[in-house]
């Protein structure tokens, strides 16, 4: 793990800037020497910004109309294994902390099971991810690197999305939204 790399992503999520992060992985990925996973740097997910929005909607709506929510949390699956079908979950908390360093209650989400939306637009990714899994590069270790970057720019790409899709309605600005993929410990934050 690049930990200057992962820290450099945060800090760009942590000042708001999610398109630096992304420039900065896109000319990583494209200066890899590497075929596998370049796609992903002029990629991006094409599902509609109205659709993410509208999900999202209805899953904080259902969950007001059972609690207070006071912040919700998106999360893509472990995309990296999980390579057949890239989809988001939805979880709403009674609590919310701005502490950046302690992000434990987002294990102590009150929601109910929501259906996950399915991400679309990156197939060639996927199939990147599945060529690495199924063929066993990972032993190698030759293709690390570019694996790593491509992990990054994909959740990036999901923070980028949620991020479009928040823009739809400027008027729904109280709750805090926090969006990432599974194993990750950055996160785009929002408001919804």
């Amino acid at each position: 793990m690049n930990v200057d790399l992962w820290e450099n992503i945060n800090n760009y999520l942590l000042s708001n800037n999610i398109d630096g992060a992304a420039v900065e992985l896109e000319s990583l990925l494209q200066s890899a020497t590497s075929d596998r996973f370049s796609s992903l740097a002029v990629s991006h997910f094409t599902n509609s910004p109205l659709e993410v929005f509208n999900h999202i909607e209805k899953f904080v709506c259902a969950c007001q109309d059972q609690f207070d929510v006071r912040a919700v949390y998106l999360e893509m699956n472990g995309f990296d294994i999980n390579y057949d079908r890239w989809y988001f979950d939805s979880f709403a908390y009674t609590i919310y902390s701005d502490d950046t360093e302690d992000m434990d209650w987002l294990c102590d989400w009150i929601s109910p099971n929501w259906d996950q939306l399915t991400l679309c637009g990156l197939e060639k990714t996927q199939d990147d991810f599945r060529w690495y899994i199924e063929s066993k590069i990972y032993e190698y270790k030759t293709h690390d690197k570019v694996v790593e970057i491509a992990s990054l720019l994909v959740m990036i790409r999901f923070i980028q999305l949620i991020r479009d899709s928040l823009s739809i309605d400027i008027t729904n600005d109280s709750i805090p939204l926090l969006a990432t993929a599974h194993d990750f410990d950055i996160f785009g934050r929002f408001t919804f």
